[in-house]
């Protein structure tokens, strides 16, 4: 796996990696992190891939990591 892109964001860090038969979107905010496989037989490019960063889908992945971060900080408040 290698790093093909850092993609500017201004609520996630996101990294796109290539495998021999993937991309990776991988994205992190705080302690929370999140990876997305395209597979190369439906995304043969990375045009292909960036085109499913939608705003849309940022607002709902971003929901998502505050909810994740919610049950993260709750169990790790009953340590």
């Amino acid at each position: 796996m290698r790093i093909v892109e850092q993609i500017p964001h201004s609520t996630f860090r996101i990294v796109l990696y290539t495998t021999e038969t993937h991309y990776i979107i991988e994205l992190e905010a705080g302690p929370m992190r999140q990876a997305y496989k395209y597979n190369k037989d439906k995304f043969p490019d990375i045009p292909s891939v960036k085109k499913t960063l939608t705003k849309e889908w940022f607002e709902e992945l971003r929901v998502i990591f505050n909810e994740m971060y919610t049950h993260w900080a709750a169990a790790s408040n009953k340590i």
